[in-house]
């Protein structure tokens, strides 16, 4: 997918609070997650800050944030279910350095 067009389609979700299923290049699973926004990291790499509820992880298969590298997203599908904002997201938390959008 081209990164701007995958950029739109997330700020759509995001804006209109729909989960999103995603499958990520390499990995054998799709991931279901919170779109909250893309960002550009204090180690300059553009990734997408999600809430992931369910789907491939490397994290012990907990629920959480994630911050995805959005040049590996290689599928994406905006679902029907809504989501509600999560009151620990922390948008100025140090590990962002420069927002493209977020929620």
């Amino acid at each position: 997918m081209i990164e701007d067009d995958i950029i739109q389609q997330l700020w759509r979700a995001s804006e209109d609070k729909h989960l999103c299923r995603i499958l990520l290049e390499g990995e054998p699973l799709t991931r279901t997650i919170e779109p909250y926004g893309v960002v550009r990291t204090t180690k300059d790499q553009i990734v997408l800050v999600c809430w992931q509820s369910i789907g491939f992880t490397k994290a012990g298969g907990k629920a959480g944030y994630r911050n995805l590298v959005l040049d590996r997203i290689i599928e994406l599908e905006i679902l029907e279910p809504h989501f509600q904002k999560r009151t620990d997201f922390n948008p100025v938390d140090g590990q962002y350095k420069e927002w493209v959008y977020h929620i």
